[in-house]
């Protein structure tokens, strides 16, 4: 590959490809292209990271160390890709170190700059801090699925990760019919003459044994209708 810079510009394909053409152009000049070479440590593991990188041509790998002091190969970045982003949101020492395996094109623009973009450029800005934020939230599923939310709306690349989900909770919608319980009617009892209850025979007051009451109303008569004792 020739080691040259030729007409270097922001690809249309990473997230700053989400931009406007002149948006684009606008933010290159708050940065800096330049060239990498093979074997250039662009961040190093444990180092303050200030800068987001972008990857205009080339590869470069990334690694971590271990406790017993190897190196683990965590990725190969290649074109349109962003390196640091996560410098913006948490500043500090940088989880990872980022070397150069072939000859590359990369641009770099220092935090201050790129918030100095944003807040000048609203618009162009907010498009920025959406994509960076769906980056972000991509690579952390990805490194982990299980700590960040592995749900129905998570990526599951393996058999594995997609037990490992909890189903979907849904609601049924208005034409599903909602399940009722139904209880089966009573049989009617049949009730005997016996079984009825007795009403108590009507009491006549003592003196008076030869009134008659009326069987109609059960009404005691006008004193003045009664039949001489």
């Amino acid at each position: 590959m020739s080691e040259t810079l030729s007409k270097p510009t922001l690809p249309t394909f990473s997230w700053v490809g989400h931009l406007k053409r002149d948006d684009r152009e606008l933010l290159s000049s708050y940065g800096e292209f330049f060239p990498g070479h093979p074997g250039n440590v662009i961040i190093e593991e444990g180092v303050l990271q200030t800068e987001v990188f972008v990857v205009i041509s080339g590869e470069l790998e990334v690694y971590a160390n271990q406790e017993d002091g190897s190196n683990t190969l965590l990725a190969r970045v290649g074109p349109g890709e962003t390196i640091g982003e996560i410098s913006l949101f948490n500043p500090g020492p940088a989880a990872a170190t980022v070397v150069v395996t072939e000859f590359s094109q990369l641009w770099r623009i220092a935090d201050s700059d790129l918030m100095e973009f944003m807040e000048e450029n609203p618009g162009a800005g907010n498009v920025l801090l959406r994509t960076l934020a769906s980056i972000l939230a991509q690579r952390l599923r990805q490194l982990n699925p299980k700590a960040f939310g592995l749900s129905a709306y998570a990526v599951v690349d393996s058999p594995e990760l997609a037990k490992a989900a909890p189903p979907p909770v849904t609601e049924p919608s208005e034409e599903e019919e909602v399940p009722t319980t139904t209880f089966p009617n009573p049989e009617p009892v049949a009730v005997k003459p016996e079984n009825l209850p007795v009403e108590p025979p009507l009491e006549v007051p003592p003196g008076n044994t030869k009134i008659k009451l009326s069987t109609k109303t059960q009404a005691v008569p006008d004193p003045d209708d009664l039949e001489p004792l």
